[in-house]
């Protein structure tokens, strides 16, 4: 049997059963200017004039190969190589497959290289888009995707981007196995997901945002983020929130994120802002400049839980009743090491809390150690309302537990914990921060009134 390069690229790609179209391979080639299919596999873009290397902008024959590959519903194959494109659109259907590590996109100028809209389905593999750090506007991305019922993207590399590495609006499908590095902005933002798997990815060195999950009205948005790498995420842009987050949710409702590693997040390594039914589940963080794990403003039913987070201002935070916020489970997480100090550009010192919590709400079964300030904070100000902390162990705090008392009417109970080497007591009544009660473990108070204290072991 007669092989060709490109027979053995396509046995390289799917296996060694694509070998067995060499002999029609080997009879076609003496034209050159048809396009050559590879079996049931597809179509070489090559064949299409797409040349490896070239100086050229090939946007115009990559655009023509994909519409031929399209109407005989057949994937399109670039070989290993550089190719220079811009904001390339894939038509219905559009199946592009490079080799990992070896077929590359680069930016011809400003703008995305591949458009994705309006359409029902399409998947992109092997593939490497490079931005060239060509500034791009505001959430801009190297590969922007808009009302696409299915779009499939594995094992593909972004780097370089002048803004945001994928742009999702309105799309739904699955975005795993795939590299983004070095973006100016974040490497994947996504707004009014239909439902995104996004799983497996691995994401570095980025200048405000890792993965975020936004939509324009409070909504379920059903979203996995799963098992990613996030590593080294700055906040270059500053603020107090929308910036240095690992992954960022706004009003995005039913999303679960669950199994993430993340390292060097300027201030957070999970934030959710307005979304109700959030999970956040089995992750595991080290080294965040503010709130390691939040929830906050017009959220409802928050399960925080089997999480390990070391190194950070604070652990967890569930907060905002002013805002609507309430309704929380957090569980059988280890917080370690939080210690207050200044926020990157932050002005004023923040954490050394271990998990605040304000409204409706169950801390068990933690194990918090070495919070400089309190272990588990329960309300602030009048922000307290039906809270529980049970079960936990709480090691090497200023105060073990403390609970605001500036509410008139409040119930809590705090009961069957394990409090050791709290520097300012095991259990202290607080308003606005200060303590204004001795150890409520040694005795009742009557400033405590609601708040019962049973059963806790102090050393």
């Amino acid at each position: 049997m007669a092989l060709s390069r490109r027979s053995l690229l396509a046995a390289t790609l799917f296996g060694t059963g694509a070998l067995a179209v060499g002999p029609a391979l080997a009879q076609s080639r003496p034209r050159a200017d048809a396009a050559t299919p590879l079996g049931q596999w597809g179509l070489e873009a090559s064949h299409f004039g797409l040349r490896a290397g070239s100086a050229e902008d090939q946007s115009r024959v990559l655009q023509n190969a994909l519409l031929e590959a399209s109407k005989r519903d057949a994937p399109l194959l670039i070989a290993p190589g550089r190719y220079r494109i811009s904001s390339v659109v894939l038509p219905e259907g559009a199946r592009l497959i490079g080799v990992p590590g070896a077929t590359q996109f680069i930016a011809a100028q400003a703008g995305p290289l591949l458009v994705v809209r309006r359409i029902k389905r399409a998947a992109l593999v092997g593939l490497g888009l490079d931005g060239l750090d060509i500034r791009l506007g505001q959430r801009a991305g190297l590969l922007a995707a808009d009302e696409v019922a299915d779009l499939s993207l594995s094992d593909c590399d972004f780097a370089n981007a002048g803004s945001v590495g994928l742009t999702l609006n309105r799309t739904a499908g699955r975005i795993q196995g795939n590299r983004f590095r070095s973006m100016q902005d974040s490497a994947l933002f996504s707004l009014d997901s239909r439902g995104l798997s996004i799983e497996g990815n691995q994401v570095e060195d980025c200048g405000n945002n890792g993965i975020q999950i936004w939509r324009s009205q409070a909504g379920d948005d059903q979203s996995l983020v799963r098992g990613n790498r996030i590593n080294r995420i700055r906040s270059d842009a500053g603020g107090d929130g929308p910036n240095g987050n690992g992954i960022s949710l706004y009003r995005a409702g039913g999303v679960i994120i669950e199994g993430n590693t993340l390292r060097d997040c300027a201030l957070t390594f999970i934030r959710n802002n307005s979304g109700s039914g959030v999970q956040i589940i089995g992750n595991q963080g080290r080294r965040c400049g503010e709130v390691a794990l939040y929830s906050e403003f017009a959220f409802e039913g928050a399960i925080i839980s089997n999480n390990l987070v070391e190194d950070c201002a604070q652990g967890a935070n569930i907060t905002n009743l002013d805002h609507g916020g309430r309704l929380s489970v957090f569980a059988n997480n280890i917080i370690r090491n939080a210690q207050k100090g200044l926020a990157p550009k932050g002005k004023e010192p923040v954490g050394g809390v271990g998990v605040h919590v304000e409204a409706e709400a169950t801390v068990t079964g933690n194990v918090i150690e070495n919070a400089s300030e309190i272990g588990i904070s329960l309300g602030w100000s009048w922000g307290m309302r039906n809270l529980v902390a049970t079960g936990n162990m709480v090691r090497k705090t200023g105060i073990g537990i403390g609970i605001s008392l500036v509410p008139k009417e409040r119930t809590a109970l705090i009961a069957n914990n394990v409090i050791s080497e709290a520097r300012l007591g095991a259990v202290v009544g607080t308003e606005y921060g200060k303590p204004v009660t001795g150890d409520l473990t040694r005795g009742a108070d009557k400033r405590a009134a609601g708040i019962r204290v049973d059963n806790n072991a102090v050393s």
